[in-house]
């Protein structure tokens, strides 16, 4: 029983850091989405101010299990930095009402993103099976959904050889998977987190021009190289983790608005033909498949999946603003911030290197602390 409430008050402790830490972080990224113009500084505030609440507060529930650290306060008593029940609880009383209210709250918070991540799971596997197999049930609503290869498709919607060429270039150059699915609907996709495919239908390929559909696969090719549904999938665990208050939605979705911006830049850039851009993405915002039933945007980019009516003028407006002052937004290798794929790499890799620094430095550290963490 003393265990149970031990890893009670260790939710505690995780869900009052990562709440707290949260909204700090919010009111920083608010700032910041008034008064910073650039969409790739903007989406690396976002998504450090939704990465990092979690991260520091399991880091510092995890920091809980080595030997207790003691600091001395003038004229206070000593305090401990690194015990659950001494740095947040100890001025509320363990035995009350108000206390054990707390501790009951905490869990279900923190079981609330398990319950999610169940529901996740199930429907990411039910769409992956219809993306990868393309079977016909649970497919679009009122088209076919089948898998179409390059050499049938050309036959089949009767398409031009550059069109073919083009996609086929995306598979050779690029060395990414490309499929076609046989649907009247209008959209495309990077799907999967580590081997990614590129989706796209009939209807686009029958639909657009030829420098349009440049503009679109260079959008697609911005999130592929961005490894935008690895840092999407990330994103979503740290918004579950406090998925019932609505700041984490808002850092969610102006985070998914910033990276569309950077495709279309990127688009804009590799074509030269910003209008081209803009055309494609009114296209399939007209034929948008609203009901597809795969869950496509939550475990997915695509040129036109998330297209809310503000983000969507937004784009369409910067688009014909980046062509009226005839300058391409550069993309270079060397910015002032880190990408994000760089901050996740920075903080996968500062945990086991903390941990050996301590090693090196008190190696008896490292003995109490694991003897804890396993007793």
């Amino acid at each position: 029983m003393e265990k149970l409430y031990y890893i009670g008050l260790l939710f505690l402790n995780f869900a009052i850091l990562n709440i707290l830490l949260s909204f700090i972080f919010f009111l920083l990224s608010l700032a910041g989405k008034f008064l910073i113009s650039s969409p790739h500084i903007k989406s690396r505030l976002f998504f450090i101010s939704l990465l990092s609440p979690p991260v520091i507060s399991g880091f510092m529930i995890i920091s809980s299990f080595a030997p207790p650290f003691f600091i001395k306060i003038p004229g206070k008593a000593m305090f401990c930095l690194n015990e659950p029940y001494c740095y947040i609880f100890s001025f509320i009383p363990t035995e009350t009402p108000l206390f054990n209210g707390l501790l009951m709250s905490a869990i279900l918070l923190v079981l609330i993103p398990l319950l999610y991540a169940v529901t996740g799971i199930r429907n990411y596997r039910k769409a992956h099976e219809n993306v990868m197999r393309f079977r016909n049930k649970n497919g679009i609503t009122g088209a076919s959904f089948n898998e179409t290869s390059l050499s049938d498709y050309s036959t089949k919607a009767n398409e031009d050889w550059q069109t073919r060429c083009l996609v086929e270039n995306i598979e050779k150059v690029h060395r990414i998977k490309v499929k076609i699915i046989d649907t009247p609907y209008l959209f495309s996709f990077i799907w999967g987190y580590i081997s990614n495919t590129l989706v796209i239908s009939t209807g686009v390929l029958k639909n657009l021009t030829g420098g349009e559909l440049r503009g679109l696969l260079s959008h697609e090719l911005s999130h592929y190289k961005r490894r935008d549904n690895i840092l999407k999938g990330i994103l979503l665990i740290c918004r579950n983790s406090l998925y019932i208050f609505p700041n984490v939605h808002y850092l969610f979705n102006w985070w998914k608005e910033e990276i569309e911006l950077i495709g279309d830049e990127w688009a804009a850039r590799l074509t030269g033909q910003p209008l081209d851009v803009a055309s494609a993405l009114i296209k399939m915002k007209k034929h948008a498949p609203y009901n597809t039933g795969l869950h496509l945007p939550s475990y997915t980019t695509g040129f036109s999946l998330y297209n809310r009516n503000g983000i969507f003028t937004q784009r369409v407006e910067r688009l014909i603003t980046i062509n009226d002052s005839l300058r391409i937004p550069a993309i270079t290798k060397t910015r002032p911030v880190f990408s994000e794929v760089g901050l996740l790499a920075g903080i996968v890799f500062l945990f086991p290197a903390l941990f050996m620094a301590i090693y090196e430095l008190d190696p008896l550290l490292v003995h109490c602390y694991l003897e804890r963490i396993l007793s």
